[in-house]
């Protein structure tokens, strides 16, 4: 967790803000005391590809089934 006091925040936010990109958590103190936290909004999970490459399909995927429906007779 990283440090910074109330006026670094105020006046170098620039810098701080990186930390919070890269994770980071900053306690930021007030006349030596910590006075409050900030911590970096979770990122969004994107769901897609989740699961590349855990599902295995046979190559004759899209080969023709030998069943007759009632329907195309």
């Amino acid at each position: 967790m990283k440090t910074a006091t109330v006026r670094e925040l105020r006046n170098d936010f620039g810098r701080l803000s990186k930390w919070l990109d890269a994770g980071e958590t900053i306690q930021i103190v007030k006349r030596g005391r910590p006075f409050a936290r900030v911590t970096p909004e979770q990122k969004p999970r994107s769901f897609l590809g989740a699961g590349a490459g855990t599902v295995k399909l046979p190559a004759d995927i899209d080969d023709p089934v030998g069943v007759e429906w009632e329907a195309m007779r």
